[in-house]
């Protein structure tokens, strides 16, 4: 790795990469990458109070200090809201990092990697000016927080929210390719690339430090681009606090670039590890999932797709189980999704649809099947008020997860459905976000990513220390979630969808280079035979097979023709001959 002086700074070669810190009164690093520019990056960003602005002046280059393969590059700044501002950077042959430290004392707002602030449509915004923001060069960027448009690649000049929901809300909620939430935290990473060349800007800390709800980017404006997360007041500085730190990966492609930021996840110790060290068999198996059937039922009964969580009974589920038997389906897992239970946030059963749910799992158990049950992520109904986060109107959020108490009953419960009412595991749906605003009442124990994280990790504990071999399957493929899913959902589809094998295979190599080994295919709302039936077949080579749909399609209402049934049934039996045994 060469460094050396020039007439206006420095400059750094790496393996693929160059970066030329320009020196002046706002400096920064010109990234290239083979030979070709992809971006300007302020050595500097803002880190904001909740409704204060800061300011930064007087930005020098502290020192430049090389440990054997290693160059550390250090900035101080003077602020107007903190006593100490400090920005590292730091250089490796074939990936470079930065993070930056305040001192003080006072409540975190918004925090800005090379930006100093957001900047409007045609103006400043609240930043102060292009020669403070970051400048991309690069044409386009690929997000992997996949969207119901199947929207793969984006434009640099439009906006990027990767992790859980961003600080701004969507204009419109029909912008399919901004519906996130399908990977419910995806890679905190945006991928910007042009030709056979990609920059990754990806996020990383240590476990326990993802207090926020996203890493987002502004798009590139007229006063050029943004990179922040919003802590909105719920993380305390009182003395040093360093914040989390950005990767620089460059490669061939966009995934390898995204291959690249996962390594230096898991090198830097800012992911977890899997639970268990090795899948279950029975993890792999075909699934069948009622939630298909359950639309298609609401439809026959003249209700609406919104009341489809209505026909989620007992006895709609062992009629369509027979349905699926008598088409020869090999299936042997059984999700009973949305909605069994009483309440959604309280894992009750709800016994009117339900009058006798262990012994339909005994049922199933003596086929040798296994039954997982649906779950909403600490969703407020059912529980008291003292443990549900109201906003500020006093609107019902979402349970309070940092509370002890409802730790205890939700395990409670789950301990109960595991050990005695038969149930083999959880799928865990409706992400429940984290807050968007400061100020919440009793509120800021947990945030952001941090809270998902404790919810999914006591749902997966309290499974797994009734049945170690317990299936709890999520649609959370961002690493630091390892330690609590074992199966990865390949999540829905929108309703008018074409091309599903070739839009599962770009989230399932997404779900690969983030670690997951066993992939549930997922399978609602395929929209014609023809695309149900070219999946069915895909799906064996993709992931876990998956079933929702045993008369007819879930949107047009079509009938699947004999013929596919017995050529998708032919094609399951081979693969779980092979893989299952």
């Amino acid at each position: 790795m060469l460094w050396q002086a020039v007439a206006n700074g420095y400059v750094l070669r790496g393996a693929r990469y160059g970066a030329h810190l320009i020196l002046g009164e706002n400096p920064c690093f010109r990234f290239t990458l083979d030979g070709v520019r992809f971006g300007e990056f302020p050595v500097a960003g803002c880190f904001d109070r909740p409704g204060e602005k800061e300011r930064l002046s007087k930005i020098v280059l502290e020192h430049i200090d090389r440990e054997g393969p290693v160059l550390q590059v250090v900035f101080t700044a003077e602020s107007t809201l903190w006593e100490k501002r400090t920005f590292h950077w730091q250089f490796e042959e074939r990936l470079a990092e930065h993070w930056q430290t305040v001192s003080g004392h006072g409540k975190l707002g918004r925090c800005h990697f090379c930006s100093s602030g957001v900047p409007g449509e045609y103006d400043n915004g609240d930043s102060f000016g292009g020669a403070t923001n970051a400048r991309i060069d690069a044409e386009f960027f690929l997000n992997p927080a996949v969207n119901l448009g199947n929207v793969e690649e984006f434009r640099n000049t439009q906006p990027g929210v990767c992790g859980l929901s961003g600080e701004f809300p969507i204009r419109d909620q029909l912008a399919l390719e901004y519906a996130h939430g399908l990977f419910s935290p995806s890679p905190t990473c945006l991928v910007f690339h042009d030709a056979g060349s990609a920059l990754g800007i990806g996020l990383g800390t240590e476990p326990g430090g993802y207090r926020f709800n996203a890493f987002e980017y502004s798009g590139s404006r007229k006063q050029g681009a943004a990179f922040f997360i919003q802590y909105f007041g719920y993380t305390q500085v009182d003395g040093d606090f360093t914040s989390p730190r950005i990767s620089f990966t460059f490669a061939n492609s966009p995934m390898d670039a995204l291959q690249a930021h996962v390594d230096w996840l898991d090198c830097r110790g800012f992911s977890t590890r899997f639970g268990n060290a090795e899948t279950p068999n029975w993890h792999f198996a075909p699934v069948f999932c009622g939630w298909g059937e359950q639309v298609v039922e609401a439809w026959r009964t003249r209700s609406s797709d919104f009341e489809a969580n209505a026909t989620a009974t007992q006895e709609n589920y062992e009629r369509w189980l027979q349905d699926a038997e008598a088409k020869g389906i090999p299936f042997s897992t059984v999700v009973i999704d949305d909605k069994w239970q009483k309440h959604y946030g309280t894992f009750e059963v709800d016994t009117e649809k339900w009058p006798d749910m262990p012994g339909f799992i005994a049922r199933q158990h003596q086929k040798g099947h296994h039954v997982l049950l649906w779950t909403a992520s600490y969703h407020w109904e059912g529980l008291p008020e003292d443990l549900v986060i109201h906003g500020k109107n006093g609107q019902k959020l979402f349970a309070n997860v940092a509370d002890p108490r409802y730790e205890a009953l939700i395990r409670e419960q789950i301990t109960r459905l595991v050990g005695e009412v038969g149930v083999d595991g959880f799928k865990e749906d409706w992400i429940g976000g984290s807050a968007r605003e400061a100020d919440l009442p009793g509120y800021g124990a947990l945030h952001g990513l941090e809270m998902l994280r404790r919810f999914q990790f006591i749902l997966w504990d309290a499974a797994h220390r009734v049945k170690p071999d317990a299936l709890v399957e999520t649609q959370t493929p961002h690493p630091l979630f390892r330690e609590s899913s074992d199966v990865l959902r390949l999540n829905d589809l929108w309703f008018a969808t074409r091309h599903v094998p070739e839009t599962m295979r770009h989230r399932a190599r997404i779900a690969r280079i983030c670690g997951w080994r066993a992939l549930d295919c997922d399978n609602a709302a395929c929209t014609t035979p023809e695309e149900w039936f070219r999946y069915m077949l895909a799906q064996v080579r993709l992931g876990t097979p998956a079933l929702y749909l045993v008369s007819m399609t879930e949107s047009y209402h079509e009938e699947i023709p004999a013929a596919m049934w017995d050529y998708v049934a032919a094609l399951w039996q081979e693969y779980t001959a092979e893989q299952i045994g």
